[in-house]
């Protein structure tokens, strides 16, 4: 399979990459680091337009809703899959915290755009993750999971294992 990654240079993105490109995926890397923009929505959305997987994982303001309704209008009736990664504190009673409050406003957008765009069509199937603390740098926090082992149980459930 085709599948695009945003992010694909650092943490989960990074760790998804490797372990489905180990397995014969076809990975179309979508990253800063790499000269892609993905407030350039037109541009990126052309580029994963031909994927048969989205994985919506690179996270700046809110251009990942923007892309998951832009990905969503190019693949809408298509048997395409948009993985989106959100994070575990969107379930969670979060007290405000100046540092957390505007991520966390993304991620509980990008799960509403999310279930709207589920209820409107069955296809492109639409997932959620909700990753809690996961080791994506070195000083990550104590018990924080390790990336690849976290991403190998997403590759698992995108490979139907």
């Amino acid at each position: 399979m085709k599948i695009a990654i945003t992010g694909h240079s650092a943490g989960i993105g990074q760790a998804l990459a490797n372990l489905l490109e180990q397995r014969g995926h076809k990975i179309v890397g979508l990253s800063k680091r790499y000269g892609h923009n993905i407030h350039n929505i037109p541009k990126i959305s052309q580029l994963i337009e031909p994927c048969d997987i989205f994985i919506n994982n690179a996270q700046s303001h809110f251009a990942q809703t923007d892309l998951l309704f832009a990905v969503w209008r190019l693949w809408r009736g298509q048997d395409k899959k948009i993985v989106n990664i959100s994070t575990e504190m969107v379930s969670m009673e979060v007290p405000p915290r100046e540092d957390w409050d505007e991520y966390l406003i993304q991620k509980k957008t990008l799960e509403q755009a999310n279930n709207l765009l589920g209820m409107r069509s069955e296809l492109p199937r639409l997932t959620i993750i909700r990753p809690g603390a996961i080791a994506t740098q070195p000083d990550s926090s104590p018990g924080a999971l390790d990336v690849n082992e976290y991403a190998m149980s997403i590759v698992d459930e995108i490979d139907g294992r």
